[in-house]
């Protein structure tokens, strides 16, 4: 997965903070630290730790650059293999087969085995893993991973689950939703979040002043992540402005590097139909988007008199979640390139729960040049 909790990672790796862990990032982490053997956790800085130990085998844990415990697990692969692969399931696999060790109730080891199927041995077997063993993983796209340890052609264990966020963070929906309005705060106020994207013009052998950026879809041909240059005596820029309205809200709902400074009034839909508000930065959305490992596409659905609609998903195929979210672009707005953008947002949607059915009711219209 291109999932940007690799950059949290490296950033704990490169940013060493003066004082220790004053929090965890879920409630689990701090249950099972409570059960753990954890002497002086609390006076950790940001970065990895591996001296720990249960039972005899070692144990990883991660302190994020907000000074809480992001993870505690067993020690089941390097911290170089999770950013080279950027995958959120070595995270889940490590916390995962620690927890379901150290209980001892049956309730909740039924509870723990719901979405999880042992195929081959059983989860005592992790506690005699090495490291040194091959490690497999197939996926079947926005359904479940399967992942097999082997040694001496043999495979010691094989695990199949769900492609579930709440699954894999170990957080029910309440606390997701709890968690990604604090990151919508940090994305705002703190000012390394606010990056400067690097020019990406396009190379166009034809003499035209109009090119395409082709991207992908998601779900329908005319839900798109394609950004829409033209060219001027300075060279190729991304459109923006009132002239070409479809083409260059695309461009500022997909890309930060287009001209603009466009404020975002999101109207959060909660779980048991509570609504919260917040206004950031469109930049800082897209960033915590980027960060999160999602890849955005947009569906334009119609004109008003004063404003255009779409909808943006930011998809993440690898933990099986998208965010949705209803925009409203005024003219006025698109017009002065700045001003308010409303936003209804619905966060950790299950991929497995999506299907062309969710579009039926949805006539997004396609993005070209003369479709303005």
């Amino acid at each position: 997965m291109q999932r940007s909790h690799c950059l949290l990672i490296i950033c704990s790796l490169l940013c060493s903070l003066s004082w220790g862990a004053s929090g965890y990032a879920t409630a689990r982490l701090k249950a099972m630290a409570s059960r753990l053997p954890l002497s002086g956790i609390d006076t950790l800085s940001t970065g990895e730790y591996i001296h720990f130990f249960y039972k005899n085998h070692p144990l990883t844990v991660r302190i994020n650059t907000w000074n809480e415990v992001e993870h505690i697990g067993l020690r089941l692969f390097t911290q170089e293999t999770k950013v080279q692969k950027s995958l959120p399931i070595y995270d889940f696999l490590e916390r995962y087969l620690l927890e379901l060790n150290m209980t001892k109730e049956m309730e909740v080891r039924v509870r723990l085995l719901h979405d999880v199927s042992f195929e081959t041995g059983k989860p005592e077997e992790a506690m005699l893993l090495k490291g040194t063993e091959i490690f497999n993983i197939t996926c079947q796209a926005f359904r479940d991973y399967r992942v097999e340890w082997i040694r001496n052609d043999t495979t010691l264990l094989a695990i199949r689950f769900d492609m579930d966020y709440q699954l894999l963070s170990g957080c029910n929906l309440i606390e997701l939703e709890e968690r990604y309005r604090v990151m919508l705060q940090r994305f705002q106020t703190e000012d390394r979040f606010r990056e400067q994207s690097a020019s990406t013009a396009p190379i166009v052998k034809e003499s035209t002043n109009y090119h395409i950026q082709k991207g992908g879809f998601f779900i329908s041909e005319a839900i798109r992540n394609d950004l829409y240059y033209q060219k001027d005596e300075e060279g190729w820029k991304l459109i923006t402005g009132i002239k070409k309205p479809y083409q260059s809200i695309a461009n500022s709902l997909l890309s930060a590097e287009t001209e603009g400074d466009y404020d975002l009034a999101l109207t959060c839909d909660l779980y048991g139909y509570k609504v919260k508000k917040d206004t950031i930065k469109l930049s800082n959305w897209q960033s915590l988007c980027k960060y999160e490992g999602c890849i955005s596409y947009f569906g334009m659905k119609k004109k008003t008199d004063s404003a255009y609609t779409g909808t943006i998903f930011a998809v993440n195929e690898t933990c099986g979640y998208m965010h949705m979210l209803s925009v409203t672009f005024p003219m006025a707005s698109l017009t002065a390139q700045k001003g308010l953008i409303e936003g209804r947002l619905f966060v950790y949607i299950p991929l497995h729960n999506v299907s062309d059915k969710l579009f039926y009711h949805a006539d997004f219209k396609k993005i070209n040049d003369e479709n303005e």
